[in-house]
């Protein structure tokens, strides 16, 4: 079962990362936002390849990714506010590859 969902949300993330560096990119902040994102949207799970290029395709239109793109940002804000890890453990290099 794989969702095409998580890898769109975090190469939502990580473009959003490299634009706003405010934002910690370590590991442990990015699963936090997909978590927090993933929990707000409909579930998108698949388990065959013409699921997932259905659902790729779909969530691949401008208008979701930019409804993706609020909830995201929101989500990293909240992250922010509320770290679980120490300021001096904040990463704002490149955040990890997308789909990782």
């Amino acid at each position: 079962m794989r969702s095409p969902l998580e890898r769109v949300v975090r190469d939502v993330h990580a473009s959003l990362t490299e634009r706003h560096t405010e934002f910690c990119a370590c590991e442990q902040c990015a699963d936090d936002v997909v978590a927090l994102v993933m929990n707000q949207t409909k579930p998108r799970y698949t388990t065959t390849g013409l699921g997932w290029a259905v659902e790729a395709a779909d969530l691949d239109t401008d208008q979701v990714r930019a409804q993706l793109s609020v909830l995201v940002f929101e989500a990293m804000h909240r992250v922010a506010e509320q770290p679980r890890h120490a300021p001096s453990e904040t990463v704002t290099s490149k955040p990890r590859e997308p789909g990782r």
